[in-house]
């Protein structure tokens, strides 16, 4: 420890002392952060139409109230990796009643009806091709041509499988000062997007991410929150493939919205470190999103994104709840589509997303970084576009018992 220099200085200068290009691993991320807990999302073992993909996820994903895909039910299918498929990607409709054409005879029917909570399914679609090539499925997401938004394609749900059964967590699992309310106040989502070749970008659109709170419909949409009952931290796609993570969080804090990576857009959300990375197309890309709570009345929560195992930003600042009302991160808030509010957002052409690898880990304790208080400005962000703290680095901050958390 220096004398007379604070602690969340010392992690600062540490961090950037020991960033690099050098990718880091889950596991560091989830050493460096006390993720004990974890959850796989499972995937059929062959090609499903869309009937069936509902079925398996309604029944495998741990969906929150287990209320089914909020919408875009017709728009998903688990499909052949685009990296070992030359298949044509066309969708072809038939009736929901239609036999599924996988050998899985699941409860096709009956997807139809689970899934139709908030959208009714119209429509079977599938795959381009049932041939896996040795490899597993992936999950396919379609967007219709024109489709932008409110609920014309892509699609919405919400899974919570590690908080879905309130299961609490105990304080002693957490890391060395920590403070916790016995739920998941720290999580990370960890994926694998890819975008085809040619992919038109247009003007930009949703990606999965985290929310929490127990409120399961808000902080999307143009829902603005106050931090009471609920946040989201989804990622975008901008134009040419510029990514941010893209945050309904409390913005009334002040000199928010000044911040130099920080963009408030009008009665949506918070476009965090635009530009810091990009995706690209023709092949996978991994995402890792970590949020940390901020303690109540304190301006330390995190968020922090990796892009191919190297961080792309890091916001150590941030007020992301005001009420311990708000207790813990839910889980993955599978969001996405072309959007933007209004047409000038629409895919021209149909177009794929695929989605692979999709995990969370998660641990207790909100975060205990020395930060302002909620109600008076607080620092820029601490940001490191593209480097990374090494694996060395968190030796040295466990040494010094100076852990980011």
């Amino acid at each position: 420890m220096l004398p007379g220099v604070p602690t969340s200085s010392l992690i600062l200068l540490l961090s950037t002392l020991l960033s690099s290009t050098l990718a880091v691993t889950t596991q560091d991320v989830v050493s460096l952060y006390g993720l004990t807990a974890s959850y796989d999302f499972t995937y059929p073992d062959e090609t499903l139409n869309s009937a069936d993909a509902n079925t398996w996820i309604d029944e495998k994903w741990s969906l929150f109230n287990k209320k089914g895909v909020d919408w875009g039910n017709s728009d998903i299918v688990f499909s052949p990796d685009p990296s070992t498929s030359t298949s044509t990607l066309v969708r072809r409709q038939e009736s929901s009643t239609s036999s599924s054409r996988s050998s899985s005879k699941t409860k096709t029917s009956s997807a139809a009806t689970s899934s139709s909570t908030s959208s009714t399914t119209t429509s079977v679609s599938y795959p381009a091709s049932t041939a896996l090539n040795g490899e597993p499925p992936v999950l396919r997401i379609e967007y219709p041509q024109g489709s932008y938004s409110k609920k014309t394609g892509g699609t919405q749900f919400y899974a919570n499988p590690l908080t879905s059964t309130n299961a609490k967590v105990s304080s002693s699992s957490s890391s060395s000062n920590t403070s916790t309310t016995g739920q998941y106040e720290r999580m990370m989502l960890s994926y694998d997007v890819w975008f085809p070749t040619g992919y038109a970008w247009n003007q930009g659109g949703k990606l999965p991410g985290l929310r929490g709170g127990p409120d399961s419909r808000g902080c999307s949409g143009g829902n603005e929150t106050d931090g009471t009952t609920c946040f989201s931290t989804r990622l975008m796609w901008r134009p040419s493939g510029a990514g941010e993570v893209y945050a309904y969080i409390p913005t009334k804090q002040k000199n928010f919205c000044s911040q130099s990576q920080v963009t408030c857009n009008s009665d949506y959300g918070t476009s965090l470190a635009r530009g810091s990375f990009s995706f690209v197309t023709g092949q996978w890309q991994t995402i890792q999103l970590l949020v940390v709570l901020n303690e109540v009345g304190t301006a330390n929560g995190i968020v922090e994104l990796w892009y191919n195992g190297v961080q792309a930003l890091q916001f150590q600042n941030l007020v992301i709840r005001t009420s311990t009302n708000l207790n813990s991160v839910g889980g993955l808030f599978f969001s996405t589509f072309f959007g933007g509010d209004d047409s000038s957002w629409a895919t021209p052409t149909e177009q794929f997303v695929y989605f692979r690898n999709i995990q969370l880990y998660a641990g207790a304790g909100a975060s205990n970084l020395t930060g302002d208080k909620a109600t008076i400005s607080a620092a820029l962000p601490l940001s490191a576009p593209m480097g990374v703290c090494s694996v060395l680095g968190g030796l040295f901050l466990g040494l010094l018992g100076l852990m980011v958390l």
